[in-house]
């Protein structure tokens, strides 16, 4: 697979560097590129004159000295690209030259400069022949590969199918991740493992959602000896035997799973004395149930039973001895001493449940029951057709219902109940492919120039995988069942419905955190010596502070500039003194004004802060490159090999400032390109510290906040970095619809995506930047309300 290094950021959208973000290379290669195109001698078509024209003169008179032949930099050779025809194949390393070209990134600073002239004469041809898209013409929505259900997307589904508060899918491998994202197509494989682990969580959902109460069967808890609490008068007597010598107790506390009919059980036996047999007592949280006279001896104890009913949740179960007798004086010095001798407790049950106690799931989903003329299959029929179209997401066939008719039909033939057999056929469809894939229908998977809108079933389903992650629920299946889900009308009411609703955590979890890199914050453990204050209620308050940041802007439809220079975040009392905000009391987050606090937007948070930090200090590298990435969609590549670690350069020279560092680690040539604008970026937010506590020194060393990008653009300190940023508005409007867009789609964008990107921003500048714009012109976008076979080649 191609991987791009980078990413170019013309206005609306990059046309090649969009399909692959995880893997980069250095860019020295750039020079090389140019200079190889010099060599060439082959003949080029009429419409090629511009391409010699324009690209070897450059190349020969600033790349040459250090890209030529074999030992060019980075090794690289060109000598594919022999024409024009042969540059567009390559649209994703073209993609790249123009970048850095633009950037300035290329030729090294320290190298002769192209004049403006030269320079905007090559940008101008490489800008037309990469981006000049006539989107009046283009039309190609792409084709998104088949995807099996993430682990986040499996909680949520079964959650809103079964109502289950347990996350089976916490027990699955980790998912894949492509573009940046854990949902898409193309890397979310299916491996064995994975398999197994389908099953048994299928199995543990079918269980809990259908509850099967057998008598006969019934779960059987038991406590051994060494899993009895015990009062003073109870002794070991062997391994296996506890003795009350007294008046005295052994107990168990326990969690009944229900409210229903429970069995308590004693394994119990005497050591006999006196004119009586020893009495015993069941107690329930200390209140007399039952008392039975016990006159078994040891080894041949019996069990005593008492059947109760004990409402759900933690109790506590007592055997309490009654009648002690001691007598030293009898003649018999076997009888002397009446004891009571516990072997073991045991709770059997539920044998019988509350009706109020059986799920809601199974009361909605068992409407029919065999009996009275009616078979297993034709009840069965009736209860899964409904249950089916909701888990596939789509109408289902008479033979899909069938097929789970006849595993139903065969387990209860085994004598198991109707309950039972239906556990089985559920367990059945959440292992079926329907139900643990998306799938989307094509006449003619394998011709690319088949271009058909999806239906309303497959859009219902892309619209809540988009923002609920989870399945269609009763209003979107009702609209696609109505067939007028695909209406530009309809598909903004249900935007809107969405987005207020509680199941739109789910973008904030998944896409925010996914896109702003929060996850990696999980791994980041500062050094506790230089941040003792660090601890892992801090970590999470750093991240919910980011959380509710962004569901504020989501939920308000505020505009999504906010997200670079928003003067309000929102803190709990912990954060609150860790910002050095006054006036907050108690756990809750609330929302605050950052008037005068000189904090603004995402950038300055603690959570990007600290995961943009070393664990001993700050990172003007990491943080630079963080709002390369993520706020700019301009990807910096990793560092070429053989260039010295920064620690390096700190030891040999330690009385030099971070950025003096910076400084002489950037002499390397092949360093500068890159570094001139990261550490520029990084260099903004040094005020903040590695936990994002503000300051204004790093030790004895006062901070310079200074920075200048390419173009001559100056800024000092955060709030004026955040003002540099918010004046990038169609950048970062660009750059966050490429994220979302791939995210919806769960594929990475191709060039010709760029009609959509573009069409997008341009919604956004008209309408105030407003989020709900955002995810709105993705929903009626061509790329996600349409799809086309795949090529051939």
């Amino acid at each position: 697979m191609l991987v791009c290094p980078m990413s170019c950021r013309r206005g609306a959208k990059c046309i090649a560097c969009i399909p692959a973000r995880r893997h980069h290379s250095h860019f020295t290669w750039f020079a090389a590129l140019i200079l190889s195109l010099a060599s060439f001698t082959g003949q080029l078509r009429a419409d090629d004159d511009r391409y010699p024209a324009e690209v070897t003169p450059f190349a020969k008179k600033y790349c040459a000295q250090c890209h030529e032949g074999d030992d060019a930099q980075a090794g690289v050779s060109f000598a594919k690209y022999a024409d024009e025809k042969s540059m567009l194949k390559d649209r994703r390393t073209w993609e790249k030259i123009f970048n850095v070209l633009k950037a300035g990134s290329m030729p090294p600073a320290d190298e002769a400069q192209p004049t403006p002239d030269e320079k905007a004469k090559l940008i101008g041809y490489l800008d037309d022949k990469l981006h000049r898209i006539d989107c009046t013409t283009m039309s190609d929505p792409g084709r998104v590969t088949i995807r099996r259900l993430n682990r986040a997307e499996y909680n949520n589904t079964v959650r809103d199918l079964f109502g289950i508060t347990f996350k089976p899918a916490e027990d699955f491998p980790s998912d894949d991740v492509g573009y940046g994202f854990d949902n898409i197509g193309d890397v979310l494989s299916l491996p064995p493992l994975l398999m197994e682990k389908y099953l048994s969580a299928a199995e543990k959902v079918a269980h809990e959602a259908l509850l099967v109460i057998d008598p006969a069967s019934a779960p059987v808890q038991e406590f051994p000896r060494e899993q009895l609490h015990r009062s003073n008068v109870a002794h070991p007597l062997r391994e296996d035997l506890i003795i009350l010598v007294s008046y005295g107790d052994v107990f168990v506390e326990y969690d009944f799973p229900r409210s229903g009919q429970y069995i308590l059980k004693v394994s119990a036996g005497e050591q006999p004395a006196g004119d009586e047999h020893s009495k015993m007592e069941f107690r329930l949280d200390d209140k007399p149930v039952q008392q039975f006279i016990v006159k078994d001896v040891d080894p041949k104890f019996e069990h005593y039973q008492f059947a109760l009913h004990v409402d759900r949740g933690r109790h506590k179960f007592s055997i309490a001895f009654l009648n002690d007798f001691f007598n030293e004086t009898a003649e018999d010095k076997n009888r002397r001493d009446r004891n009571l001798i516990v072997r073991d407790l045991q709770i059997v049950g539920p044998t019988a449940v509350d009706q109020n106690e059986y799920p809601a799931f199974q009361h909605a989903f068992l409407t029919s029951m065999p009996g009275e003329g009616k078979s297993v299959a034709d009840a069965a029929r009736d209860d899964l057709k409904p249950f089916l179209r909701r888990a596939f997401r789509r109408p289902v066939t008479d033979d899909e219902v069938n097929r789970f008719v006849g595993l139903a039909e065969r387990v209860a033939a085994t004598g198991e109940s109707f309950v039972t057999a239906m556990q089985v056929a559920v367990t059945g469809v959440l292992v079926s492919p329907e139900f643990l894939f998306r799938v989307e229908t094509d006449k003619n998977p394998n011709d690319a120039s088949e271009r058909h809108a999806i239906n309303d079933h497959e859009l219902a389903t892309r619209l809540s995988y988009f923002l609920w992650s989870s399945l269609p629920d009763q209003e979107l299946m009702t609209h696609a069942d109505a067939g007028d889900l695909h209406t530009d009308a309809v598909i903004e009411t249900q935007i809107r419905r969405m987005l207020k609703d509680p199941k739109s955590q789910a973008l904030v979890d998944n896409f925010a955190e996914q896109w702003l890199q929060l996850r990696i914050l999980n791994e980041i453990t500062p050094d506790p010596k230089a941040f003792p204050e660090f601890n892992g209620e801090l970590r999470e308050d750093m991240k919910r502070e980011t959380s509710h940041f962004f569901a504020h802007i989501m939920r308000e439809d505020l505009s999504i500039l906010d997200f670079l220079d928003a003067s309000y975040t929102f803190v709990n009392d912990r954060l609150a003194k860790h910002y050095g905000i006054d006036g907050v009391s108690g756990a809750e987050f609330r929302q605050v004004p950052l008037a005068g606090k000189n904090r603004a937007g995402l950038l300055t948070q603690a959570s990007v802060l600290t995961l943009t930090s070393n664990p001993d200090r700050t990172s003007p590298v990491k943080r630079g490159k963080w709002v390369m990435e993520v706020l700019l969609n301009q990807p910096p590549p990793p560092p070429p090999p053989n260039v010295p670690e920064l620690k390096a350069t700190a030891q040999a020279q330690p009385d030099l400032t971070l950025r003096q560092q910076l400084e002489l680690h950037r002499s390397n040539a092949s360093c500068a390109s890159c570094h001139r604008v990261m550490d520029q970026l990084g260099f903004g937010i040094e005020n903040f510290d590695a936990i994002g506590r503000w300051r204004d020194t790093d030790g004895n060393q006062a901070l310079d906040t200074r920075g200048e990008l390419p173009g001559g653009r100056t800024f000092q300190g955060p709030l004026e970095l955040t003002h540099v940023l918010r004046g990038k508005q169609a950048e970062f409007a660009d750059s966050l619809t490429e994220k979302m867009l791939t995210y919806a789609l769960g594929r990475g964008l191709e060039y010709y995506d760029r009609c959509t990107t573009a069409k997008i921003v341009e919604s956004l500048k008209g309408r105030d930047f407003k989020f709900s714009v955002l995810v709105t012109e993705i929903a009626k976008s061509e790329p996600f309300r349409m799809r086309r076979g795949e090529d051939a080649k």
